[in-house]
Parts: structure tokens; sequence; C-alpha cells
């Protein structure tokens, strides 16, 4: 027995280290969990590999291992197309290794199907509730493979049953603190350089923005004054670009103190739906001018908590987006609705031109825009706003094939 124990063990040393190393090569991209997925994938074949090369064979034939681990982690953390890849891994060195391939793909084919619907709650859980649940699933294994054993009265098993099932419970909650805490570490990062980048713009905002603003004022005056002279049609002309660019440059600057401005006002509760409506009802008329067609679905009585003339400017920019992003005869799809986990749900949705995977992952940061005279300033302001608001902004985009923004904002209380 304290052999048994032992070998096993040896295996969980094995698996850690085996992640461990595998955290310092992983991709610190925007990506998230599928950053390092080729990383991942490595990591988890050669665990699999290991653990099915040198199990632990008991006396009566039935084999122990931890491969139920990397067939786990797989598809919690690499997604679905990583956990199919794990499971045809494990088939192959299955039968290099002389395991029973019919078990093998009956049970594991099981367990893949459960996980898949699983995987995609487990990643919007706290870490409590993962624990929880990847314990209660883990659990029903041994539970149902010792249920097994009593009804053949192979008593003698039980015991090896408990340890290794303790053992492998202890080295997958292991296996999961640190995946967990290696993401929580480079989500930090990312949010300190954010955090960072923002900072510089405040500071920027600050000290330059007022300085340029009184000086555009009055020249903008000036520019004025002069279209009321007898001007030729080509001076005029020049005045109005002049003016246009001096107002451009003024929503410029506006934006920088969109960003640097302090929260001072205090949140209340106001009904979603009318601002919506009246977000949408004023962009109508530039929709229009481009030929283009907007098409709402606004469910009644959502009530957010904010500020009623941020959340506009947020819808009002997503809008103005959706619509220069169609050249022209395209539609857009604006919608409010209550969600299924309780928040209400803004979604934004284009037929235009889209963006490519790079320009998605860069979306949303200051200086950063699609458009040729864009300063990537109006969605950061919207991103604060909603991160104020303790909501979430989520982007899907296809080149060619539209882009869709979704704003969850918590329900108002």
């Amino acid at each position: 027995m304290v052999e048994n124990v032992h070998h096993l063990v040896l295996h969980v040393v094995f698996i850690l280290f085996a992640i461990l190393v595998s955290h310092m090569f992983m991709d610190e991209s925007d990506r998230g969990t599928r950053g390092f997925t080729f990383t991942f994938i490595m990591m988890n074949s050669v665990v699999l590999l290991f653990t099915m090369a040198f199990p632990l064979v008991f006396s009566s034939g039935y084999v122990y291992d931890f491969k139920v681990i990397p067939f786990i982690l797989a598809f919690l953390y690499g997604g679905k197309r990583v956990g199919i890849g794990t499971f045809i891994a494990m088939l192959i060195i299955g039968f290099l290794t002389d395991h029973v391939l019919v078990f093998l793909l009956v049970n594991y084919a099981i367990y893949g199907l459960l996980l898949i619907p699983l995987s995609y709650r487990y990643r919007r859980m706290t870490w409590k509730s993962k624990l929880i649940l990847i314990s209660l699933f883990y659990l029903f294994v041994p539970v149902t493979r010792s249920l097994y054993l009593v009804q053949k009265n192979e008593w003698e098993q039980l015991p090896l049953v408990v340890s290794s099932t303790a053992i492998v419970w202890v080295t997958l909650i292991l296996s999961i603190y640190l995946i967990e805490n290696r993401l929580e570490q480079v989500r930090v990062k990312k949010e300190l350089i954010k955090a960072e980048k923002f900072n510089v713009v405040s500071e920027l905002a600050a000290s330059v923005a007022h300085e340029i603003r009184n000086p555009m004022t009055t020249v903008r005056g000036f520019m004025q004054l002069l279209q009321k002279e007898t001007l030729t049609e080509q001076q005029k002309s020049f005045i109005d670009i002049s003016i246009q660019e001096l107002d451009h440059a003024q929503g410029v600057i506006n934006e920088y103190l969109s960003l640097a401005k302090p929260q001072t006002e205090e949140y209340e509760v106001f009904s979603l739906t009318d601002t919506m409506n009246e977000s949408v009802d004023v962009m109508s008329t530039y929709a229009v001018m481009n030929s283009i067609s907007i098409h709402k679905h606004i469910e009644n009585d959502l009530m957010i908590k904010g500020m009623k003339i941020e959340v506009k400017q947020v819808l009002l920019n997503l809008l103005k987006n959706a619509i220069e992003a169609i050249k022209e005869n395209g539609e857009i799809t604006a919608s409010a609705t209550r969600h299924r986990d309780g928040r209400m749900m803004v979604m934004i949705q284009d037929n235009g031109s889209g963006m490519s995977p790079e320009q998605l992952r860069l979306i949303g940061r200051p200086y950063y825009s699609t458009k040729e005279k864009g300063t990537g300033l109006g969605l950061s302001v919207c991103y604060q706003i909603v991160k104020r608001m303790k909501g979430e902004i989520k982007v899907e985009s296809e080149v060619k094939g539209g882009t869709t923004f979704r704003i969850f904002f918590p329900e108002g209380r």
C-alpha cells in the first residue's frame, strides 16, 4: 500500500513540475487562456504520456493514473479544440501503452461531452465556485468506480481507490490553483499597463487641453467674423474648411478631457430603454444620410444605475462608429434586452467591413483607431465609462463580416 501511494506521489511531483515549467514559456498576449494554447497543449501531452506510460497497476489488472487531470484541464483552459485534441492523443497513447481502448473511448467520450458545456460556465465562475464544480465533477468518477467494485465484491481495492482519489483530487486542485494564479498575474499586469497608459493620457489632457482650447476659440471667432466680409467663393470655402478642422480638433480635446475628468457626480437609477430609444433616434438622421437603416429591438422597463449622459455618450459613440464602418446601403441592429444572467445587455451590430483578430485585440486602447483620422479616444472613453459602472464590453468581428458590440450593465436597484 505504501509503495502504491509513493508511486502516485511521484506522478504528483511530475505534473506540478510540468505546469510550473510551462508557465515560464506561456505567452502573455491579450488573448487570455487562448494566448498560451501551444504551450498548454505541449504540457498536457507530456503529462498525459508520462502518466499513461507509468501507471499504477493493481494485482487484479485495474489501472490507476492521472490522465483525468490533463484531460479536464484541456477542456477547461484550452477550449473544445484542445480538449478534443487531448482526447485523440489519449487514444493514441493508450493504443501504444496497452490500455483498454474501449474503456478509454467510452468513458472519456462521456466526460468530454459533459466538459464542453461545463467549460463555458466555468470561465465565468468565481474561484471558490470553480473548485466546488470541478471537485463534484471529478469525484463522480471514483464514486462510480467504487460502487462497481462493491458490486463485484472486490473490497480489497477500495483502500487504493480512496487513497488514489484523494491524491488525484489534491493534484487537480493544485494544478487549477497554479493556472488560475498565472492567469491572475497576467490579468493584473495588463490592467497595470492599461492604467499607466490612461494616467499618461490624463496628465497630458490636464496640462495641455485647456491651454489649447482658448486660442482655438479665438481663432474660430475671427474666422466667423471673416465669413461676413465680402469674399470670393474660394475664400469662403477655405474658411469653412478651417472652421471644420478647428471643430474636429475641439472634439479631440473634449475626448481627452473626458478621459481625464474625475467622477464627481453620484449615480442614479434611470431607464436604459428611454436612453437607448433617444440615442437611436438621434443617430437615425446621420444613418439615413449614409443610406443606412437602423433596426430597433428594445425591451421595456430596463433600468440601470449610472449617469444617463455618460451612457448616452457610449451609445452615440458606438452607433456612430457602426455607421462609419458601413460604406453604404448597410444595416445596423440596435437592441437592449435583459440577459439571462440578470444584467442589461445592449447590442449594436453592423454589417460593415469588420476587423481582423489583431485589430480586435487592440480595440479600446488610447491612440488606436481603425479610422484614417481617428484617435481611438472615443472608444477609450466608452470603456472607461462602462468600467466605472462595473459593466463589461464584449466585441466580436470578422473581416467583411461586420462587428457586434455587446455592453453589459448591472441591473439598477
